[in-house]
């Protein structure tokens, strides 16, 4: 994924620089949709890298278990554990989770939304954080409670 991002930030660039990039021009939304996206790819392929890397030291030894669904139906259950006290996630990640969501309801972002195609990349990329985290970490919390 890495590559393709950098070779779609390098498409990007060859078209701005043939001059696709002309806002006199009917293509002009393509080489910056081209870098974005190229941006949006490789940095969502190193994080998969990361995690892929750091997954041994997070397993605890149970696994993630559950269905789409059973892990929908325990995000309400591990977040409401872990406010009381008990073996849910961490209270900063739950923290996290409600800044992002709070981030992406807002109408306040780093990048605007009237910028095209990259105003809503930051959004994009808050809400895949989200998503998988939240699938994850129930997966985690599934797991645990299966096993204890």
């Amino acid at each position: 994924m890495i590559v393709f991002g950098v070779l779609l930030v390098a498409a990007g660039v060859v078209a701005y620089l043939a001059g696709l990039g002309d806002p006199a021009g009917g293509w002009w939304l393509l080489p910056p949709g081209l870098i974005a996206a190229g941006i949006g790819i490789a940095v969502a392929g190193l994080v998969a890298r990361v995690r892929r890397r750091l997954a041994p030291l997070r397993r605890s030894g149970e696994g993630a278990t559950g269905g789409p669904v059973q892990r929908i139906r325990a995000v309400p259950a591990m977040i409401a554990e872990s406010w009381r006290g008990g073996a849910g996630v961490p209270r900063y990640q739950t923290l996290l989770w409600l800044l992002a969501v709070v981030y992406l309801v807002s109408p306040i972002d780093f990048v605007p939304e009237f910028l095209p195609l990259i105003g809503v990349g930051d959004d994009i990329g808050v809400g895949a954080w989200l998503l998988s985290s939240l699938y994850a970490e129930s997966g985690n919390y599934l797991g645990r409670r299966r096993a204890g």
